[in-house]
């Protein structure tokens, strides 16, 4: 198996502004915000195999599924594909299973089994397949990257999760209820859209989300007593924060990251 865990650094530069501000409007109102603004951009000539789109767009290539127990896809000329399944499909039944293997050869396997036009076994496929004499093909030397696919250009594009625009609202009011302090707070939350890969791709886009929570806290301090009833996320909604693709033998599944569901809470503290 080939799978592995693999880090990729790319230079960029990024730059921004931030602006706090708090109003104490009376003595017992205050209101806080925060505004900032994010630019991010990858360097000229930065590239990288995204495992979504391994052909670019290249009519020419096709992406391939080479084996079951192989963990990555592959791309392979699309002539030779159609070749392949062409003659298959006039084959016997018994037969046809066996061209998994040529498709095989077309992809990481060449690099075990040795060149496609070199046969395996006793079996010359380019020949059983009515290739022309002499044809060869190695994915190690004839295909992009070694078979994983065409390298994406990523020159001035977004790095991952970096908004453009985020803003933060605080209001916060507190009421004297004879010894109790009754202090109210609602803080609300937006982000703007981003990508959450660094191929900034339609798939990968980030639609932007907000967020509201709201507290009532009561404080006792000559008991060091405190009681807070709070609401988080109080309209429920739940984007998609982030995600991350998985490898092609999980289909390219996605992990997805959303806002917990709202979640109503009461905490007590009691100093000694």
């Amino acid at each position: 198996m080939d799978r592995i865990s693999l880090n990729e650094n790319f230079d960029a530069e990024s730059w921004g502004l931030e602006l706090e501000g708090a109003w104490q409007m009376t003595p017992s109102t205050r209101v806080d915000m925060n505004l900032g603004y994010l630019k991010t951009r990858i360097g000229d000539g930065e590239e990288s195999i995204d495992v979504m789109n391994r052909t670019q767009g290249n009519e020419d290539w096709v992406a391939l599924r080479p084996w079951i127990q192989v963990p990555s896809n592959c791309i392979a000329p699309k002539d030779i594909v159609e070749h392949i399944i062409n003659v298959g499909a006039i084959l016997p039944p018994q037969v046809q299973a066996e061209l998994l293997l040529p498709l095989h050869l077309l992809c990481g396997g060449s690099s075990r089994y040795g060149s496609f036009g070199l046969g395996l076994g006793n079996i010359n496929w380019s020949q059983a397949l009515g290739f022309p004499e002499g044809f060869t093909y190695d994915p190690l030397t004839d295909a992009p990257n070694g078979g994983r696919g065409f390298a994406a250009d990523l020159g001035g594009n977004e790095l991952p999760n970096a908004p453009r625009f985020t803003a933060s609202l605080g209001l916060e009011h507190v009421i004297q209820v004879k010894d109790w302090d009754l202090k109210l707070r609602a803080d609300y939350y937006r982000q703007g859209e981003s990508y959450a890969r660094a191929y900034n791709t339609e798939y990968d886009r980030l639609e932007a989300w907000s967020n509201l929570n709201v507290s009532a806290t009561f404080t006792q301090p000559e008991w060091d007593l405190q009681m807070q009833l709070y609401v988080k996320n109080v309209f429920d909604d739940a984007p998609i924060t982030d995600f991350f693709t998985n490898s092609d033998d999980t289909g390219l599944s996605a992990n997805v990251f959303t806002l917990e569901p709202r979640i109503v809470g009461l905490s007590l503290y009691k100093g000694f």
